[in-house]
């Protein structure tokens, strides 16, 4: 039986440990760019603030899980067209997401009179460039929780 010279375990080594980098990443891009399920969820947004002009509505924190999987901080934007008080008012929030992976913008439109209140994906930075999405918004009853839940996608 021959031995090999350190030097071609060595090299070999290395050969297969790059193989297995590449595999891996390429894995991960092919996951992220099929898309999939994501839930987000934005707590402390809404400070209680009622404006209607889309100012800054709040800030907060967000976590991401599924497709997308970040976490940090949240800025609230918040918008209404029409009479929230006979209830035929539309409401637009758009949550702007700083996370470590990049920054990912949702718009959410609540209308009040239809009973609906669905999200988009308008932008994305870094990571997250590119990425489409929508889905249903949920709010607890005092609206210091939201639940995003839908899909994305490239």
């Amino acid at each position: 039986m021959s031995l090999m010279k350190p030097r071609t375990v060595f090299a070999l080594a290395i050969t297969i440990a790059c193989a297995l980098a590449v595999s891996t990443q390429s894995a991960a891009v092919a996951q992220s760019q099929a898309g999939g399920k994501v839930k987000v969820r934005i707590v402390g947004a809404n400070n209680g603030k009622d404006v209607t002009n889309g100012g800054v509505s709040g800030r907060g924190h967000f976590s991401a899980l599924g497709a997308v999987v970040d976490r940090r901080k949240v800025v609230a934007y918040r918008r209404v067209k029409g009479d929230i008080t006979t209830g035929t008012a539309v409401i637009t929030l758009r949550f702007v997401t700083h996370g470590r992976k990049g920054t990912i913008t949702y718009r959410v439109k609540i209308d009040l009179k239809a009973r609906t209140s669905r999200w988009t994906i308008t932008s994305g930075t870094k990571r997250y460039k590119g990425l489409r999405g929508s889905g249903r918004e949920r709010e607890n009853a005092d609206h210091t929780i939201a639940v995003l839940t839908g899909t994305v996608r490239r």
